[in-house]
């Protein structure tokens, strides 16, 4: 039975519908007896709770953020929630958006004529947000400023509109400096408006039935053919919608940004985390430093079940190993190819981490700059409960030609388990 088992593990890689490639070792004889898994909560997480209990949703004023929607649908507007202070951000090498405010309203009884983008119905939903773009990278900038509110997976949402129902004097593109180049904003030029995202009705429930995430797409580059843009999204923000989804969000874990949280891939269920490891070790050059580590049960949601079909019934594991990437060469390092195994309990398994489940943004850090890696390695929940040690073989690094650097060489941490 031990052998079915571990044997069952090596090939998980090949099992996976998305796996980019995977290979094992051969597995002891020896029968373990499977231990119990324990949840564990941090006292971060039980303080996060306590503050939460104790917080009082702030009352909404029922001030109308946007009052152009009302006058151009000619519709009646509801106030359904308003978070004024969200905290959405993103940095990309000095040049800044952050989402001010929020505020979504129903709209009902519209005029016909402006309901294509609410496929045909009088009634629907817009979810208005106050934008900020700050150019500190000391040139001109090219950046599209598209957001977009994720549903179901990565596939599914609704995207940002700067002009439809949107005053002349809050429009982005039209009142920033450079009339004359959409996507253009000059250096130190620092710009505030409006962004709308039109809901119909349908879309409105389904975000109650998933997890729905609002993220700030990057793109940001120094010519109008964005060769060599700034690729990298924001964070998958949890988009709030009512106060009681807000107090429940505020008590759960704060999982590592890999793609079953960020594309709503799986819903995580924290087993053990621990963050802070901070041990480095050098690759070359490259100063490689583990700074944490969080294994979860995952349940698939609907819209990526069929991904996930050939793991057992026993339910499925994941370990996301967050890496800080310090490189010091004098020549980029890739990070989306990175080839690192787990080997498990020395010779008994080993287990290739599943890139198409990491982010693919940024595919690499230049030369003299910092940046963060995921790895993610599945496994079925009953397998699971048998290891004992895991020694993550991280590296080799590659070059932009494809080739290996520094002599193929890998580095390896042992992570708590």
């Amino acid at each position: 039975m031990g052998r079915k088992v571990i044997l069952s593990l090596a090939i998980i890689s090949s099992m996976l519908l998305f796996a980019a490639c995977g290979s094992s070792e051969k597995a002891s004889k020896e029968k373990e007896t499977k231990p119990k898994t324990t949840e564990i909560k941090s006292d971060i997480q039980k303080k996060e709770k306590e503050s939460v209990d104790k917080e009082e949703e702030p009352k909404d004023s029922g001030e109308i953020l946007n009052p152009a929607i009302a006058e151009e649908t000619e519709g009646s507007v509801e106030v359904v929630y308003t978070n004024n202070q969200p905290n959405f951000s993103h940095e990309m090498d000095g040049f800044k958006v952050n989402v001010d405010e929020y505020q979504i309203v129903k709209v009902t009884d519209m005029n016909p004529d402006v309901t294509i983008p609410f496929k045909d119905q009088t009634d629907g939903y817009v979810v208005t947000a106050k934008v900020t773009l700050e150019n500190n990278t000391g040139k001109p900038m090219y950046y599209t400023n598209f957001h977009r509110i994720q549903l179901t997976d990565q596939y599914d949402y609704v995207s940002s509109n700067w002009k439809s129902f949107v005053p002349e004097d809050q429009q982005i593109n039209t009142i920033k400096k450079e009339k004359d180049e959409v996507s253009l904003f000059a250096a130190g030029e620092k710009v505030t408006g409006l962004l709308n995202f039109l809901f119909t009705n349908e879309q409105f429930e389904t975000m109650k039935i998933v997890k729905p995430k609002y993220i700030i797409e990057g793109g940001v580059a120094d010519n109008d053919q964005f060769k060599g843009s700034f690729k990298g999204d924001s964070p998958a923000y949890d988009f709030i919608y009512s106060g009681e989804q807000k107090k429940a969000i505020a008590t759960q874990p704060k999982f590592y940004q890999d793609r079953l949280t960020m594309d709503n891939m799986a819903d995580k269920k924290m087993i053990f985390e621990k963050t802070g490891i901070n041990k480095t070790l050098k690759l070359g050059d490259v100063k490689v430093t583990l700074e944490g580590v969080q294994y979860t049960d995952i349940t698939p949601t609907a819209a990526s079940k069929e991904r996930f079909r050939n793991f057992n019934e026993s339910g499925i594991v994941a370990l996301t190993v967050k890496l800080n990437i310090d490189n010091q060469s004098n020549q980029p390092v890739s990070i989306w190819n990175i080839g690192s195994k787990l080997r498990i309990d020395k010779n008994r398994a080993t287990v290739f981490s599943q890139g198409m489940v990491e982010p693919s943004n940024p595919k690499e850090i230049k030369a003299g700059e910092k940046g963060e890696k995921l790895h993610v390695f599945l496994f079925n929940k009953d397998e699971f409960g048998i290891f004992k040690k895991f020694d993550l073989e991280f590296g080799p690094f590659y070059g932009e030609d494809g080739k290996g650097l520094f002599k193929d060489k890998t580095v390896t941490f042992t992570l708590p388990r």
